[in-house]
């Protein structure tokens, strides 16, 4: 494949969730507290599909896809009920989800067992003690639920004490707020979500330019992976750039389609599972924010 060229910007875009904050297993927990009554399981194939998507638009393809007895604004009442139970202690984007996934093949590999792809999907947004006993189940561990999880506890908080909770997203942010690059956010969260979601980090997000928060603003007509949501962000700075000199930040493939049909370039910081062809469309693909090299796109290069 061909080397993209990359285009020199003056102003950055950003999305929030699974990007900025550390929310998307969150969502995954509270979309599968509605499904555990009727027994359903929140896989990641689902998942991937539903990224970037506007609140009518996940209900909709979620009381679809699972069948569900209900009406689409009975889910999104409930999935919001329960996001606004987990929501307030998101936490900046730290790589904590591969740390979980390693923590527990290391235990399974104790024992000589593997731990398979299927069964991390099934453990996706469940408790610690749901997702101990789903582990020790389908993996055949001869361990008790809490010997699991006292090992996994032990464990996690080792390896998470020598993660960076920032992964990048706050040193990019004030580096380009120091640098009087304009940058927004654009999100398809609504604009109380936003607020609940930043609880704890109030001064970095005040650091943006303006909000475009896609579930509540009037002027996005469509969700991603519709171009509204980018075009209205563009539009709002007050110098109203060419949206060919707006560089997107993105963690979804709907993201990425969005981007580009604005006419924007877009760096996509991906879930490690999502395969090499669902983000072949981004114009560069990082593992996290702390890669990106800001002077390739015209941008001052970081001082640290």
């Amino acid at each position: 494949m061909a080397k993209k060229v990359l285009r020199n910007v003056t102003h950055c875009i950003f999305d929030m969730d699974g990007l900025l904050l550390d929310t998307e297993r969150l969502y995954t927990e509270a979309a599968q507290k509605v499904l555990d009554p009727y027994g359903k399981t929140f896989t990641f194939d689902v998942k991937e599909q539903l990224m970037g998507l506007q609140t009518q638009q996940v209900a909709e393809f979620m009381v679809n896809t699972y069948e569900l007895p209900i009406t689409w604004e009975e889910y999104a009442k409930q999935q919001r009920d329960n996001a606004l139970t987990l929501m307030g202690n998101a936490q900046l984007m730290p790589d904590t989800e591969r740390i979980y996934e390693e923590v527990t093949k290391q235990i399974a590999a104790s024992y000589g067992r593997p731990y398979p792809v299927a069964t991390r999907f099934r453990v996706m947004g469940t408790t610690e003690q749901r997702s101990a006993e789903i582990v020790i189940s389908e993996c055949n561990l001869p361990i008790s639920l809490n010997d699991f999880l006292k090992r996994y506890s032990d464990m996690c908080h080792k390896r998470l004490g020598n993660v960076p909770l920032l992964e990048g997203a706050a040193r990019l942010l004030r580096h380009l707020h120091a640098n009087k690059v304009p940058f927004a956010l654009a999100t398809s969260s609504g604009a109380d979500m936003v607020e609940l979601k930043s609880t704890h980090h109030k001064e970095l997000f005040n650091l943006f330019n303006h909000k475009v928060c896609g579930s509540t603003d009037a002027e996005v007509k469509n969700g991603k992976p519709a171009p509204d949501i980018f075009l209205v962000a563009a539009g709002r700075f007050g110098d109203t750039p060419d949206p060919s000199k707006c560089l997107v930040f993105e963690d979804s493939p709907n993201g990425v389609t969005a981007g580009e049909s604005a006419g924007m370039q877009v760096i996509m910081v991906p879930d490690p599972r999502l395969s090499e062809e669902r983000c072949s469309h981004a114009t560069q693909v990082l593992r996290s924010l702390e890669d990106f090299k800001p002077e390739q796109f015209g941008l001052p290069p970081f001082s640290d």
